[in-house]
């Protein structure tokens, strides 16, 4: 099993393990400074780490949240650290601009012009005058609706119809198999028309992965019953249901395929 380690960067005796190299799910409340990369392991079933911390703990934790964090600090400044309070943030007051008391100007006294006296104006500076077009592409750009970055999305496959039988399981409705040209077949997953979709691809080039971009799929109202449904269907559970709140919660799990995605749910 291959564990990236990654060291506190405001706390150098904590340390955490993970499965993923990016530490996404790595908890930000044990570590206020964020999180550096230290060292790439690779863990046998019997070996041991240069770390002080119990394996079997470790191995437990990682197995159950895909995650490990530990303290390695001395015990005298771990007690230092809890024993210190906050300290104070500080009040900042507005700051106000002296207002300067007007002064009243004496009038400055008029000078008479000779009668053959010519006075010359300069010529004003040119104004800029956008043109309707150019005009009207301002008001556009300015009301033009935000769009999707995202588009569709293609999940790949070694077996088709094993991960039919998972999505079907997980998504909570059936799904069925088509097929998209010479040797390559797809099976849609559910979406309303208009709206973002997806599918399931089998074809030679398809490559499934643990390590690539985390595909968030919605299980509104059933996320217990999809996390059920993953084992069950020969998927694994990398990180039990967790709150990433505001934005809800979700659990990241391996399909049957060995892709990992994020079901989610507010």
């Amino acid at each position: 099993m291959k564990l990236y380690i990654f060291r506190c960067l405001k706390r150098l005796g904590m340390y955490g393990a993970t499965r993923f190299e990016t530490a996404s799910n790595l908890p930000t409340d044990r570590c206020s400074g964020g999180w550096e990369f230290h060292e790439c392991v690779e863990l046998a079933a019997r070996g041991t780490l240069r770390f002080a911390v119990d394996m079997g703990e470790l191995r437990r934790q990682i197995q159950l949240n895909g995650w490990h964090v530990w303290d390695e600090s001395p015990p005298d400044w771990r007690r230092r650290e809890a024993a210190s309070p906050p300290a104070p943030r500080e009040q900042q007051r507005p700051h106000v601009e002296p207002v300067a008391a007007a002064k009243q100007a004496s009038p400055a006294p008029m000078t008479k012009l000779a009668p053959a006296a010519t006075v010359k104006l300069a010529p004003a500076s040119p104004v800029a005058v956008a043109t309707p077009h150019e005009a009207a592409a301002a008001r556009s750009a300015a009301t033009l609706p935000v769009r999707h970055q995202v588009v569709w999305f293609d999940i790949p496959v070694r077996d088709l119809d094993r991960a039919l039988r998972f999505y079907s399981a997980v998504l909570g409705t059936p799904l069925k198999k088509e097929q998209a040209g010479p040797g390559a077949a797809i099976a849609m997953l559910p979406h309303a028309e208009g709206s973002i979709g997806g599918c399931l691809v089998l074809n030679i080039d398809a490559s499934p992965s643990e390590s690539g971009p985390l595909l968030y799929l919605n299980s509104q109202g059933r996320l217990d019953e999809a996390i059920h449904a993953v084992e069950k269907h020969g998927g694994t559970v990398l990180s039990a249901r967790h709150s990433i709140a505001p934005f809800g919660f979700r659990a990241i799990v391996l399909d049957s395929e060995g892709n990992r995605i994020a079901l989610h749910s507010m």
